[in-house]
């Protein structure tokens, strides 16, 4: 699909990676509609071009409503708490799954038939002794396997697929890693929180973090490229020490704790070569990214 001119909704525009989503979208010389809840949270997208309809995962009259006139949707809403408690696994489940199923559904009565999916590396079963791949074995989600989160969207991406058959839908799946970016209410939130410590002595593994504004020029390839349909993809970072990306953080801020890495031998690495052939995913490197980051949360 050639993007340009072409009007693309996205759900939680308004969020972290939905920002990146929108600003990768406009850049492809797309039109970009934002189906969010609370459009008076990011008001400065408005500005750069992004026209918001307001709608809830769990109002599909709504979400009907968002995608009349859309040519394709990116379903990126989602939660993530990171609790075990009875209660978030209900949340996570209305969110993750109720909502999932509510998009799909609404689209298709709304006449949109391509859709791209964001999922998590989280729906694998994690191994620190060979990389994932995408066939990689996943995380049992009906049995709760691996908190409410992964198993929440690994059972939504198994939804995802199973709507996109019986809709009709043409479908993309992308898996990234965790991702961080600006105005990130969680890896980077933690991050500036630990920075104000004079001192941080790290055991840390190697852990796969992806830049947001990464994740989202190779989301936007996906859907550009229609040869991806009925393909899902991991979008993952460098397999780190977290205490380097700590140290990133320290130059990047010009100032932050001593920071003494212990490092361990585990890591969790992935495969991300069919990405980077199809989707032209690139990964940038901390420091490149950090500064970039540190001007837009100044602002």
């Amino acid at each position: 699909m050639d993007l340009k001119g072409k009007t693309i909704a996205v759900t939680g525009a308004s969020g972290m990676l939905g920002t990146y989503l929108c600003r990768s979208l406009l850049a492809a010389g797309a039109h970009v509609v934002g189906v969010v809840r609370s459009p008076d949270k990011a008001p400065f997208l408005e500005d750069e071009g992004v026209t918001f309809r307001k709608a809830d995962l769990k109002d599909p009259i709504s979400l009907e409503d968002a995608f009349e006139g859309c040519d394709a949707v990116i379903s990126n809403a989602a939660m993530y708490v990171a609790t075990k408690s009875f209660g978030a696994w209900q949340a996570h489940r209305r969110a993750n799954v109720e909502g999932t199923s509510n998009v799909f559904e609404s689209a298709s009565r709304a006449g949109v038939t391509r859709i791209v999916h964001i999922s998590t590396f989280g729906v694998y079963r994690w191994s620190v002794f060979r990389p994932l791949h995408e066939e990689s074995p996943q995380v049992a989600g009906e049995k709760r396997k691996g908190g409410a989160y992964r198993a929440t969207k690994q059972i939504s991406e198994d939804l995802a697929w199973k709507l996109a058959h019986e809709l009709g839908l043409k479908l993309t799946v992308v898996r990234p890693t965790a991702v961080y970016g600006a105005r990130d209410p969680n890896t980077m939130a933690m991050i500036y929180r630990v920075m104000q410590w004079p001192f941080l002595a790290l055991p840390s593994i190697g852990f796969p973090l992806a830049y947001a504004g990464d994740v989202a020029d190779a989301t936007v390839n996906a859907l550009a490229n229609d040869q991806t349909v009925g393909q899902a993809y991991n979008l993952g970072g460098d397999s780190q020490q977290l205490a380097n990306f700590l140290c990133a953080v320290v130059r990047a801020r010009g100032k932050g704790p001593r920071i003494l890495p212990l490092p361990l031998p585990i890591r969790i690495r992935t495969d991300n070569r069919k990405a980077e052939r199809e989707l032209k995913f690139r990964n940038r490197d901390f420091d490149q990214a950090l500064k970039e980051i540190m001007v837009e949360d100044a602002r």
